[in-house]
């Protein structure tokens, strides 16, 4: 079995991460891009997503990162900043099955609950059966059926939203600690 460890992001790791992407815009309908930003647009997108959310890798022991899982607002308005939208994605060439989407996810939650974050949502093509199973195993609730919600490569494709509760649900909930103050 395949040794691996998480740690948070650094912007060093843009280039894995960009490659990474890469090959599921040009070969995959898992996502719905059809462009893969620059290696400098993922180190902005790093370090802007490291002020609010987390954002950690997956890596192997000679560290070649394997998968990288990280946060963004569900909704640009203010009155949804307790929800997070999670994104993640694994290396084509990872270790199958040896829990590495399970520990990114499962180190992600826990950090978004600590910060007092209270819902993670994610987003998943119809296609993409073995991230539908994952969300449901980890307890993930299926919340909405969008059919032919995107068209990629000439074909149309539907979207799963699935939703977990991290926190209790108050009138007044205390704001979301920033992931750059808070404390792993």
């Amino acid at each position: 079995m395949e040794t691996f460890s998480i740690r948070i992001a650094e912007e060093k790791d843009a280039k894995e991460i960009h490659d990474i992407y890469d090959y599921y815009v040009k070969n995959t309908v898992i996502t719905f891009s059809t462009e893969n930003p620059s290696i400098e647009e993922f180190k902005k997108q790093i370090a802007v997503t490291k002020k609010v959310y987390p954002y950690f890798v997956a890596q192997d022991s000679n560290g070649k990162i394997l998968g990288f899982i990280y946060g963004h607002q569900l909704r640009p308005h203010e009155s949804y900043k307790w929800n997070v939208e999670s994104t993640i994605y694994l290396s084509p060439d990872a270790p199958k099955r040896c829990g590495i989407g399970t520990s990114l996810y499962k180190k992600f939650m826990e950090t978004l609950s600590r910060q007092g974050f209270k819902y993670v949502y994610g987003i998943i093509t119809s296609e993409n059966k073995a991230s539908f199973s994952m969300h449901k195993k980890l307890g993930f609730k299926e919340i909405g059926n969008f059919p032919n919600a995107g068209n990629k490569n000439g074909k149309w494709y539907g979207i799963f939203w699935m939703q977990m509760q991290l926190g209790e649900i108050s009138e007044n909930p205390k704001e979301p600690i920033p992931f750059s103050e808070f404390k792993i």
